[in-house]
């Protein structure tokens, strides 16, 4: 046989391997989801940790191979609601690493944080910023490393005018409405001073929930939330020192004090939720969302979580 065969051959018998790996994965999964969560083994001494990472959005495109890069409410609060609910877990930490997004969808999760029975610690990772922030203020504590980017207390709306583009590629729109404002915002023209007023006044509002909700969960004076209301963030040494979070610490230390307040005796187990993700088994299988997955199958069938000293944060 040439070369060029053997070297055929070699790629052909990888790909078949490759393709019958991931099919046991599969199958395995499907049995996992298939059987559903069995009663715990382990007694009430783990701690639940949330992933909360990526743009906030109210919906994203996810599927079996898809990563995780859209925090969206339907998922949070269903992770967040499962850990409530379950006999095992005592307390709950939320990793946060985002830049917030939606303010209808940031706000959505910040209502269900307060609801939850169980002590939620939030443990800011890169950033924890506007949405994010605005979510991570209704937990019990905030805890940030020194150099975390946290804050953004503000409000932005951005509508690009592309009338001057589509003129030069000689494009042009014909718009049929009935109700004055309906193409308000539209790009093939710039707003009118009235339509900037509205729309301006819309976003005093959210603004103003945003500042009122931090001040009430934070218990700040409302007066001082509006003067750091820049948009600005802040490391998390400063942070600390304006009232913004409440500790400095890891995600290992997060864990720690999530245990503490929900008076756990000795080392938490980590339970995870959520979507199991192939993608994020096959390509990082080491990293928070692929240990995720593991952890989930891992729940489904009936087995102990990984110990905290296994996970590996972002």
């Amino acid at each position: 046989m040439s070369k060029k065969g053997w070297t055929i051959g070699v790629i052909i018998g990888v790909v078949l391997v490759l393709l019958l790996c991931c099919g046991s994965m599969v199958a395995a999964i499907a049995v996992a989801s298939a059987a559903g969560s069995a009663t715990p083994m382990t007694a009430r001494g783990s701690v639940a940790v949330i992933h909360l990472d990526g743009v906030i959005a109210s919906s994203s495109q996810s599927g079996l191979l898809s990563g995780s890069a859209t925090a969206t409410p339907e998922s949070i609060i269903g992770q967040l609601r499962e850990a409530d609910k379950d006999s095992r877990v005592a307390s709950i930490v939320l990793r946060v690493d985002s830049p917030g997004g939606s303010a209808a969808a940031s706000q959505e999760i910040f209502e269900e944080v307060k609801r939850i029975s169980k002590p939620i610690v939030v443990s800011a990772a890169d950033v924890d910023a506007s949405g994010a922030y605005y979510i991570s203020c209704a937990a019990d504590e905030i805890m940030a490393s020194r150099a975390s980017s946290v804050g953004s207390i503000g409000v932005i709306m951005q509508i690009p005018n592309l009338q001057d583009l589509y003129n030069k590629l000689g494009i042009q729109y014909q718009t049929i409405k009935q109700g004055k404002y309906k193409d308000m915002g539209s790009g093939d023209r710039a707003l009118t001073a009235e339509e900037t007023a509205i729309l301006d006044q819309e976003a005093k509002e959210v603004y103003d929930q945003f500042i009122s909700d931090v001040a009430a969960s934070r218990d700040l004076p409302e007066a001082k939330v509006r003067e750091l209301a820049t948009g600005q963030t802040w490391n998390g040494s400063t942070a600390k020192e304006l009232g913004l979070i409440d500790s400095l610490g890891n995600y290992r230390d997060a864990v720690i004090r999530a245990g503490k307040l929900g008076k756990i005796t000795g080392e938490p187990g980590i339970v995870t939720y959520g979507q199991i993700s192939l993608w994020n088994l096959l390509v990082n299988p080491t990293s928070s969302n692929g240990l995720g997955a593991l952890n989930k199958l891992f729940n489904m069938m009936d087995r102990t979580a990984l110990p905290a000293q296994n996970s590996v944060p972002k």
